[in-house]
């Protein structure tokens, strides 16, 4: 559908709305939960190291590979949630720039 064609159709306009706002929602949630494993999955390879003195089971731990992989897979969700949150706020952007649109040809008809 068209930039054109979604101009003159708000049902086909919300729907993309909605769809885009669903997705960034999906993607934050998705974010939200590495994140708020990381202190857990961390605490997991500390109780590993246990017999280790406090500083080299910290490092031990931070430096596992899981750990590193999750910290990653953390940082690529939130740019994915981050890219997901752009085109919502384009999608309303868009919308408000059509109202406008909308708004002047009216008034540009009035005038005549």
């Amino acid at each position: 559908m068209t930039d054109d064609t979604l101009l003159r159709d708000p049902v086909a306009l919300a729907k993309r709305l909605i769809q885009t706002g669903e997705e960034w929602a999906e993607a934050n949630h998705a974010a939200s939960l590495l994140e708020e494993t990381k202190g857990t999955l961390l605490a997991k390879l500390l109780k590993e190291h246990m017999s280790e003195p406090a500083w080299k089971a910290d490092a031990l731990a931070k430096a596992d590979e899981r750990y590193v992989q999750h910290i990653q897979a953390m940082v690529d969700a939130q740019r994915e949630a981050t890219k997901c949150r752009v085109r919502y706020d384009a999608g309303r952007a868009f919308i408000d720039l059509a109202r406008s649109a909308e708004s002047t040809r009216r008034a540009e008809m009035a005038m005549r």
